[in-house]
């Protein structure tokens, strides 16, 4: 790779990952992109250079969103057995998950807004939804129905987590976690 092959590479890469952090903290459409470019560095101009288009960028963007998000989530499958269905509720469920908007699940971040966003973005979502439901059946075992259920555990987690962030009361967003916590666990086997 040559000397400016490189600097493209390079600079490209610091505008996604100033356009992931800045979607994982404020959402899809806080992302300018003279705001980028400028916070990656670069002039507004050189954008159309990395990218076709702004649709494409929040795409890359926010599939290295939800990747960075599932840094405590992914480890845990790299043993010879999968992680217990308590054990992974519990990552997704932590207060520190929910209050570190930059550094938590993508899914969890994007799920209110990817409506509004063009199919490139939605497939990214759906793409990480389908991935995250492949570990969670994974967890349940060889529990009868386990892909349905992880299809609901997982909504499940997306909506306490979408809501302890929304609701702008600690002692709320406790009661949401703690409450959806015990009705995965308690209903083990259901759907």
């Amino acid at each position: 790779m040559g000397h400016s092959q490189a600097d493209k590479a390079a600079s490209r890469e610091r505008i996604l990952e100033a356009a992931a952090q800045q979607i994982s903290e404020r959402g899809l459409d806080s992302v300018a992109v003279a705001e980028l470019m400028q916070n990656a560095g670069l002039t507004k101009g050189a954008f159309y250079g990395h990218f076709e288009s702004r649709d494409e960028m929040i795409a890359e963007a926010a599939r290295r969103a939800m990747q960075k998000g599932h840094s405590k989530v992914d480890p845990l499958f790299a043993g010879k057995r999968p992680p217990g269905l308590e054990r992974l509720v519990d990552v997704w469920l932590d207060p520190n998950h929910v209050d570190n908007l930059g550094s938590g699940c993508g899914i969890c971040s994007l799920a209110g807004e990817a409506r509004y966003a063009g199919p490139q973005v939605q497939q990214v979502v759906a793409e990480q939804f389908n991935a995250n439901v492949e570990q969670i059946a994974l967890a349940l075992g060889d529990e009868k129905n386990a892909t349905a259920r992880a299809i609901a555990i997982l909504t499940a987690i997306v909506g306490a987590v979408s809501m302890a962030r929304a609701v702008g009361d600690p002692a709320l967003a406790k009661a949401i976690l703690g409450n959806t916590r015990a009705f995965i666990l308690k209903n083990r086997g259901a759907v």
